[in-house]
């Protein structure tokens, strides 16, 4: 049986999603600003809409509330084709599925055949994935309580979220399957939520866990050494960093997983190290650096040499140049052209 503080986090984002009823208002009165297709340039991402979250929370209000005109529902639903269409990151969202379903109680007669159709051709992941018969479900009260978290991310209602989160947290820690899946996800909840504080405990736990257990896990151990080694990154303590730099390649047989893209993610943390603290870290440049030049150059990817180029000159080495040579001619046989890094 759910618990009474469960309920009321359920309660708290229904009550967020209910407040949708005015937005939705404004719209049938010819008001859709808050929620219109509106193009801007995001940065590296290109192409964005600043309205998506918007648009996303009121097609989850006329699901779960089961109302909405159908006009407006048509109109909405040629908003986000646009955003489909012509979004840089692609992408199908969870706003197209919601609008498809409630749409098609209105196509007896298939008037929004050519709808659906453009929308599974808006882009490739389009292509791929959507499916106009697909259904939604639209009860709110058979989301539980994990449900409830991951839809309050995707709303973007951070306050109700860690609410939830941390009544997750206390029913999560005692169960059994705690120390597999539920200590990530939790890692995933505080990064997003801005509680990187608190993974410190957590990442430190799974290492331990990890060292302890011991019989030949070599991926395993790896692998919660990078948790640390980019978790002090992210909290900006190269120290610390440095610490657990040094402590994967002393203590592990690291040449065990060289062909995967864990062994890259060791490399770049220790670039970014040496990037952030050059003074007392060429150490860590000296390992980096003869581990670049035994990579077999088809397996160097972008990261690599952008962050292994700004360590060499970090600590200035010419080897920086000549990484910095190769990568411009990989990225015109990658047919991307040459540019200054």
């Amino acid at each position: 049986m759910e618990s009474v503080e469960m309920h009321t986090g359920k309660e708290r984002l229904k009550e967020k999603l209910k407040k949708q009823q005015e937005i939705y208002a404004s719209v049938k009165t010819g008001d859709t600003d808050a929620v219109c297709y509106k193009e801007f340039q995001n940065g590296e991402w290109g192409t964005d809409d600043a309205n998506y979250t918007n648009r996303l929370r009121l097609a989850y209000y006329l699901l779960y509330w089961k109302t909405g005109e159908e006009d407006v529902i048509a109109w909405l639903f040629q908003e986000e084709l646009k955003d489909r269409e012509r979004n840089s990151f692609q992408g199908i969202g969870s706003t197209i599925r919601i609008l498809t379903g409630l749409l098609q109680k209105y196509n007896a007669d298939h008037k929004y055949d050519e709808l659906f159709g453009r929308a599974k051709n808006a882009n490739f992941d389009c292509a791929c994935g959507y499916d106009a018969a697909d259904v939604v479900d639209d009860d709110f009260e058979k989301n539980d309580l994990l449900d409830c978290i991951y839809l309050c991310r995707e709303l973007e209602y951070r306050d109700v979220m860690g609410a939830l989160v941390d009544e997750w947290k206390d029913r999560a820690r005692r169960e059994a399957n705690w120390k597999t899946s539920g200590r990530s996800m939790l890692t995933g909840f505080n990064t997003y939520l801005g509680r990187e504080a608190e993974n410190e405990e957590l990442y430190r736990e799974q290492l331990a866990e990890t060292l302890a257990a011991g019989g030949g896990r070599t991926k395993e151990i790896i692998s919660a050494y990078r948790d640390m080694i980019h978790y002090y990154l992210r909290v900006e303590n190269e120290e610390r960093a440095a610490h657990y730099c040094r402590m994967v390649i002393e203590t592990t047989d690291y040449r065990q997983v060289r062909t995967l893209r864990l062994f890259g993610d060791i490399l770049e943390g220790c670039m970014e190290v040496v990037v952030l603290e050059p003074f007392g870290t060429s150490d860590l440049w000296e390992w980096t650096k003869k581990e670049l030049q035994s990579e077999p150059q088809r397996n160097r990817y972008g990261n690599l040499y952008t962050k292994g180029i700004a360590a060499g000159r970090a600590v200035g080495d010419p080897y920086a140049e000549e990484l910095e040579k190769e990568y411009l001619n990989r990225r015109r046989e990658w047919g991307l052209g040459g540019v200054s890094v």
